[in-house]
């Protein structure tokens, strides 16, 4: 016969076993609730790039992608980068809605570093938040976001070609 101090060890390490594959089964299920929510949200912007992807590659020969940009203004722009097949690079401009497809070598303006420089330069920004490429009237601009020295959140749109500042919102 077991004594009342034996009984109760027994039982408590029972409890301790139950309590660690509780917590184990609870970790895993919030894994997996998060890694769900993460997959869902995201699909959105894997298809954009994936269909974006398939039309560069259609209209523009695009052998190699390098990146992938989301511009968001008047109208979405889906931009692929990367090289086509005469070794170029290009940027892709492909518009979520009606337009063209729009083809730019990027050896035919600023590229994602020069604009970010311009920026940093001129604004002294405290943290630089993206640079995206996109059209604004018409034209091919590369909007960089960016905190200011103050926090505030900025944007810089400047002309891809010429390099001039095409638009500045400070302070939002």
């Amino acid at each position: 016969m077991q004594s009342r101090r034996e009984v109760q060890r027994e039982r408590s390490r029972g409890t301790s076993k139950r309590m660690i594959r509780d917590l184990l089964i609870l970790i895993i299920l919030i894994f997996l609730v998060g890694w769900s929510i993460y997959a869902v949200g995201n699909h959105p912007k894997a298809e954009a790039e994936r269909q974006a992807t398939t039309i560069a590659k259609r209209y523009a020969n695009l052998k190699t992608r390098t990146d992938f940009y989301i511009y968001n203004r008047e109208n979405t722009y889906y931009t692929v980068a990367g090289k086509n097949n005469k070794g170029q690079r290009i940027l892709v401009i492909v518009p979520q809605k009606n337009g063209s497809v729009r083809i730019v070598k990027q050896s035919t303006g600023l590229t994602e570093q020069q604009a970010l420089a311009q920026v940093k330069s001129n604004e002294h920004p405290k943290r630089v938040l993206k640079a995206v490429p996109g059209i604004f009237n018409d034209k091919v601009v590369w909007e960089v976001t960016y905190l200011n020295s103050k926090g505030n959140l900025c944007y810089d749109l400047i002309n891809f070609k010429t390099g001039s500042y095409v638009q500045q919102i400070n302070n939002l």
